[in-house]
């Protein structure tokens, strides 16, 4: 059995609630939720109150080349544009990478963890979020207990309001299972410093009304 998480829950919420409004497409691509407005499809990130984390992307290191993303995509030319790389420490070479991963100890993992992990980098740029979910084509985000905003354009003309939030980069080495013990990997995230004021508009009809779909 699956156990799904507290922003999987909250997701499968939205989509039902849209849904029991005959508002929701059929399909979503990679977008969490969307609505159908005048015959055009618009999409919606959702995110629960406790899940502020965006656009998380995996690195990868070796002795040629240093440090490289998993995957290249739109998400990660956004962070080369900032320069995340040139937060990790210098000269930093990671254990997870150089010894036999079934040799890897405990100590070992927490050496890494303490010369990869940071957080705090302050984005002075909000744009970062708003091309981010640009490239996915989604212009609106639903936050538990906050309300319903638009990202970079209101490009439905509900009339919310906009998303502007304080952004920090975080690195980290995030453990995937306790045991073994080098199921770890290395990311850099998004991360919500200062929350934005509650939006009056909500599609849990809560804290604000349903916006004018």
């Amino acid at each position: 059995m699956v156990v799904k998480n507290k922003g999987q829950l909250y997701e499968e919420h939205i989509n039902q609630l849209l849904d029991n409004k005959n508002l929701l497409p059929n399909e979503l691509g990679e977008n969490d939720s969307g609505f159908i407005y005048d015959g055009e499809t618009y999409y919606v990130e959702i995110k629960n109150y406790q899940a502020p984390d965006f656009g998380q992307k995996g690195m990868v290191w070796n002795k040629d080349s240093g440090w490289s993303w998993r995957e290249d995509d739109i998400i990660t030319e956004l962070y080369n544009d900032f320069g995340v790389f040139d937060f990790i420490d210098e000269g930093f070479v990671p254990r997870r990478y150089t010894i036999n991963k079934d040799d890897i100890t405990k100590e070992d993992k927490v050496f890494d963890q303490q010369h990869f992990e940071k957080s705090g980098i302050k984005l002075d740029r909000v744009d970062y979020l708003y091309e981010y979910y640009k490239r996915k084509k989604c212009f609106y985000i639903q936050i538990e207990r906050k309300g319903f905003y638009y990202l970079q354009k209101d490009i439905a003309n509900l009339g919310v309001p906009q998303y502007k939030p304080s952004l920090t980069l975080r690195l980290r080495a995030k453990t995937h299972h306790s045991i073994p013990i080098y199921q770890y990997s290395f990311f850099a995230v998004i991360q919500i410093r200062k929350k934005p004021i509650q939006s009056n508009f909500d599609l849990e009809e809560k804290v604000g009304i349903f916006p004018s779909i």
